[in-house]
């Protein structure tokens, strides 16, 4: 999330690095920016298997674990629609100004979906309150909100894609409810990324996979690869699980994954380009293998080597995901609200890295401040 935060403030900068930022339309390559959504998805498949075991031990029933996948992925998939339509925001004829809507929509987020302390009798009908409060919002924003499209002409609020936090919640859900539906088992996740992968390939060669005549040709959100890399994700944990004890081996395998992911990319790549924004098959693949590669240092790092102390300054970053990710919304509206400008040498080259960098401090920093006084998103 750290390094989703500082590539996302990569906008406001000029004169950095080509390698840092993310590939053009049709361009056949691969940028640092073009993997950290990718290893956000791969480190989500990761927590899946923890996290249903986990609550299988605590005794939550089927049921319970169904209704966590639906109502997580059902918030992720709200966010990202109104994320989405934010973009289509139409300045002059709406009733409010874009940063206003920004800031009341988000708020509303927070009010839903806050990890609320146990209710006494001080506090109980705020915290029954507050969620309702924020849904009204929401439904309110659905009728005020004018937006235009590229070419200027008028639009309502509507899908036009699902927005990064709806890619999330989509391949959660289908990730997550097809491990649980076949029993949690390394090979159900295993034949799960092969379909995915090939559904991926089938998007990538332009040929469609809908079974029925009303569907798109491509109808699945990501088109299989997002979801493959998060079974990637579950795979690499599952490894995890049944090797603990033996780390030699599950590196060798983490390890012997990554290289045919990479190989089998490159391979491809004489069919394919490499496009974050096509989703192609090889921009999964070669994305999935730095993620394996980048996971095994790590473990490495902090689980044999025992090092942790790199990770304390953004350990919110790990532990607040969501609210990280949220606060620039409000951060970036006030910003444009109050006519903040930084000198043009604080946006450019190196200074708009390191000024970059300073900025996700900024935003731990605040969700760090929020956790002290119980405002921490939780889906």
């Amino acid at each position: 999330m750290f390094l989703m935060i500082w590539v996302n403030d990569f906008w406001s900068l000029n004169s950095i690095p080509k390698w840092l930022k993310h590939a053009v339309v049709g361009e056949d390559y691969l940028g640092f920016s073009d993997l950290i959504f990718p290893w956000f998805l791969f480190v989500m498949g990761m927590s899946i298997p923890f996290s249903f075991e986990d609550r299988i031990r605590k005794g939550e029933t089927d049921l319970e674990v169904w209704r966590h996948i639906i109502f997580r992925s059902i918030a992720l998939l709200i966010m990202g629609l109104f994320h989405m339509n934010m973009e289509m925001y139409n300045h002059e004829s709406s009733m409010i100004s874009k940063p206003y809507f920004v800031i009341v929509c988000t708020s509303a987020f927070f009010m839903i979906w806050n990890i609320y302390p146990k209710s006494t009798t001080s506090n109980y009908s705020l915290i029954k309150v507050l969620p309702i409060i924020g849904m009204m919002i929401l439904i309110g924003s659905l009728f005020i909100y004018e937006g235009k499209d590229y070419s200027g002409n008028p639009l309502g609020f509507s899908i036009h894609w699902w927005g990064i936090l709806g890619l999330i919640g989509w391949s959660y859900f289908i990730a997550a409810s097809s491990y649980f539906l076949f029993k949690r088992t390394l090979l159900g996740a295993t034949i799960a990324f092969f379909v995915c992968l090939g559904l991926n390939i089938l998007s990538s060669s332009g040929i469609g996979y809908n079974i029925f005549a009303w569907q798109s040709k491509d109808w699945i959100p990501g088109s299989g690869g997002l979801q493959a890399l998060t079974f990637g994700g579950i795979i690499a944990s599952l490894v995890l699980m049944k090797y603990k004890d033996n780390i030699k081996d599950f590196y060798t395998i983490l390890l012997g994954i990554g290289l045919a992911s990479l190989s089998g990319g490159i391979y491809l790549n004489q069919f394919f380009i490499i496009s974050k924004i096509s989703g192609t098959v090889t921009w999964i693949l070669i994305s999935m293998s730095t993620a394996l590669f980048l996971y095994v240092f790590l473990h490495w790092i902090v689980d044999v080597q025992e090092k942790m102390s790199w990770y304390g300054p953004i350990k919110i970053a790990g532990t607040a995901t969501l609210t990280c990710y949220l606060i620039p919304y409000f951060f970036n509206s006030f910003r444009t609200l109050l006519g903040i400008q930084l000198p043009l040498f604080l946006t450019t080259g190196l200074a708009g890295l390191l000024k970059s960098i300073v900025y996700c401090f900024i935003i731990l920093s605040i969700a760090w401040g929020l956790e002290r006084v119980k405002i921490q998103l939780k889906i």
